[in-house]
């Protein structure tokens, strides 16, 4: 097997961001024309798609599904979806397309596009909950997503509370100590079962058979995803930024979702 090493320079860790970050994509753009063995793993909300005032106001490119089914065949399957939403919510999003993916930040799994939706860890206390619920009554603003294996606070409605809310959850994690982490990221703060992340997930995901052997590219545009591109990284691939409201222009591979698409479009036809 022909070696990354081979096709282009790795980026320099002493260059400039930018000029890392291009580095990075055109390294990716090589392996795929050169039909070396590529896996993609892909965030949706900032990434797919553009971020809306709540989770449930996205507009989703009618190209998207079929992309989605069009890169699954050109990559032998090692394709995944790795989100904060739930699974079954991002199937209704992406329909007819059903991907490989992790969930809620990894404490949901399907480990085969057709396979079984699995939660890997129950629903919070009902205590904790009820505490959780009673920040969010005193924060008018700041909306309550139940995602099963975790909770999203949603606060791009009142971004100035952004600051009370992370207080008042670090409050309540000294009363539930070990049984919460607190994950920042497009004004939404999820609250997540302790041991699951992003970065998990994507070492699960990528020692699957579809994907083990395969150089790991992790797309993403969120704090949450900076394990996941840890990960990738870590398993000898790349993690690619998008530009938006945690990474900068100058940090990132991609400016925007529209720029992801087309992206994705072209390796879609790369070394067909």
């Amino acid at each position: 097997m022909q070696h990354l090493r081979d096709i282009a320079p790795r980026a320099e860790p002493d260059w400039s961001p930018q000029a890392r970050a291009a580095a990075m994509r055109t390294d990716v753009e090589k392996l795929v024309a050169s039909n070396e063995p590529v896996a993609l793993f892909l965030d949706i909300d900032g990434t797919l798609l553009d971020v809306a005032l709540t989770p449930s106001t996205v507009h989703v490119p009618t190209i998207l599904p079929s992309l989605l089914d069009a890169l699954s065949e050109r990559f032998s399957g090692a394709v995944a979806i790795v989100t904060g939403r739930q699974l079954a919510e991002a199937d209704r999003l992406l329909h007819p397309s059903k991907l490989v993916g992790a969930g809620v930040h990894g404490s949901q799994m399907r480990l085969s596009s057709h396979g079984a939706i699995e939660n890997l860890t129950p629903s919070f206390a009902p205590a904790l909950q009820t505490d959780i619920k009673a920040i969010v009554q005193d924060l008018p603003g700041v909306v309550f997503e139940d995602k099963g294996g975790g909770i999203a606070l949603h606060y791009r409605l009142a971004p100035e509370l952004q600051s009370s809310l992370l207080m008042m959850l670090e409050a309540l994690a000294a009363k539930y100590p070990n049984q919460f982490s607190i994950c920042g990221g497009r004004k939404v703060v999820e609250v997540l079962p302790v041991g699951f992340s992003k970065e998990r997930a994507l070492r699960t995901l990528a020692s699957l058979p579809p994907f083990a052997k395969r150089t790991p590219v992790m797309v993403g545009d969120d704090i949450a995803d900076v394990g996941a591109f840890r990960a990738a990284e870590d398993l000898g691939g790349f993690g690619l930024k998008v530009a938006g409201e945690n990474f900068s222009k100058e940090e990132s591979s991609f400016q925007g979702p529209a720029e992801v698409l087309s992206w994705l479009q072209m390796l879609a036809q790369t070394g067909r």
